[in-house]
């Protein structure tokens, strides 16, 4: 069963000859989540490591969660929540750390539609997309206020425009598409900042890349774990070199005012196996799959071979 195949990859590491350079296929976009990757990019970590990177962008974590699972891509940057769907269809992968979390999540309005904070909602529609944290941070937001409002399943980048046209009245989005909301709605907009989700950010793998390539990817590690160094002690490089990374997508002032949205933290911690058992749950009440969700069948997915060859005590779950 490929749970023991996540169990062994904690111990199994397979030398090869370093002479040549690893090259590994990584599904990301450049983004505030991502920066450490970004940052090990730019400082040239991952190539101290003989580690070749191509890099395919994935705007979508559930996606690219699916590539990996079909064989297009080595690692894959996701959010926790398709992890915790992953593990209960029993798929064959391993997360194998954490790369941020986000504490600025938010659902965004209109001034001109008399939102306020989420009590507002009541009756009213919101566009989010289902089958992802967004829909399950909808609905921890709605339960926390007592609301009740009609949710509707919108695709990412048709939030904005949905929300400008009036044909929803919040949207509650990745958090990649905030700048596009307040350009496109301008003086109306309005957003309501909540902590009732933080979302966890994640690196994923492939079985091979776990086992048979277990010493690529503790390389890997170690070049995320100079990122981390690195964005603490000089964020304004790592600005700027999201800054260039996003292409202009992101500019350093939108960069500057997000930057403390999210935190860094290459490892494997308690508070992500329990956001993984909160949602399992979540999922099997919704009937989105048949399972029976436990705290271990998640942990079983938590691949710590990587990170205890780099630093073990950076593996702090129980």
């Amino acid at each position: 069963m490929y749970k023991n195949l996540i169990g062994a990859a904690g111990a199994l590491f397979l030398s090869v000859n370093s002479a040549f350079a690893a090259d590994i296929t990584l599904g990301f976009a450049p983004n505030l989540q991502t920066l450490p990757i970004v940052v090990a990019q730019s400082e040239g970590y991952f190539e101290e490591e003989d580690i070749t990177l191509e890099s395919v962008k994935f705007t979508s974590g559930r996606r690219a969660l699916e590539a990996l699972i079909g064989g297009q891509l080595d690692v894959a940057f996701m959010a926790e929540y398709p992890v915790s769907i992953a593990s209960l269809r029993e798929q064959p992968f391993g997360t194998f750390t954490t790369l941020s979390r986000y504490t600025a999540n938010r659902v965004i309005s209109k001034i001109s539609a008399g939102f306020e904070d989420p009590s507002s909602l009541e009756g009213k529609t919101i566009g989010t997309t289902m089958g992802s944290n967004t829909q399950f941070f909808t609905e921890a937001l709605l339960d926390e206020y007592g609301v009740k409002a009609e949710v509707i399943n919108v695709s990412p980048p048709d939030i904005v425009p949905a929300l400008a046209r009036g044909d929803i009245d919040a949207g509650i989005m990745f958090p990649d598409f905030y700048p596009a909301a307040e350009a496109a709605l301008g003086d109306d907009y309005v957003e309501f900042r909540s902590s009732a989700y933080v979302a966890w950010f994640v690196l994923s793998a492939t079985p091979e890349m776990l086992n048979e390539r277990a010493d690529e990817l503790a390389g890997f590690v170690r070049a995320l774990v100079k990122a981390e160094a690195y964005i603490e002690a000089n964020p304004e490089g790592a600005m700027a070199a999201l800054e260039v990374a996003s292409e202009g997508l992101l500019t350093m002032d939108t960069i500057k005012t997000k930057f403390a949205e999210a935190e860094y933290e290459i490892g494997l911690a308690n508070g992500l196996l329990d956001i993984l058992e909160i949602q399992a749950d979540w999922v099997v009440g919704k009937g989105l799959v048949e399972a029976e969700p436990s705290r271990d069948a998640v942990k079983a997915y938590l691949a710590t071979g990587p990170l205890e060859a780099v630093d073990a005590s950076r593996i702090t779950f129980k």
